[in-house]
């Protein structure tokens, strides 16, 4: 019954063209946020993938570094082995008889007994009179 009721009064509202003094509410259309049509998925999806490029990269780029010094180390460690090889064979050379001998016959300027010592002078050397030694070896003054 209400229904007929709500016809009449509409008519009636048209034929008096009654207008209120309130000014009519305008009603924005309501905008819904539609996950499947936006574009944040793909947006995270994209600033996650540049996230893990670089990432990957500074983490391949730091590898490369270290398998590079780890080869430099390798060869630091050869050369000082090579060095501490030559240094073990002059230590044995060093320690001994002959080379002993050699050095202070050279360096040291020592004979062994009954020997003489003969000293190469250089042409053009002017020499004072040199003495001979005696039997003990003495050269006099």
């Amino acid at each position: 019954m209400n229904q007929p009721l709500r016809k009449e009064q509409e008519i009636f509202d048209d034929r008096f063209n009654y207008e209120s003094p309130l000014p009519k509410r305008r009603y924005r259309r309501r905008v819904s946020f539609n996950l499947s049509k936006s574009k944040l998925p793909t947006l995270i999806i994209v600033l996650l993938l540049c996230y893990l490029a670089i990432s990957f990269s500074s983490q391949f780029s730091r590898l490369s570094n270290m398998q590079r010094d780890v080869v430099n180390i390798q060869q630091q460690v050869q050369e000082m082995r090579d060095k501490n090889a030559a240094l073990r064979e002059e230590l044995r050379l060093v320690q001994s008889d002959a080379y002993i001998e050699k050095v202070a016959r050279e360096k040291m300027g020592l004979v062994k007994p009954g020997e003489t010592r003969v000293i190469a002078v250089p042409e053009g050397t002017k020499m004072e009179k040199i003495q001979a030694p005696d039997r003990g070896g003495n050269v006099p003054d």
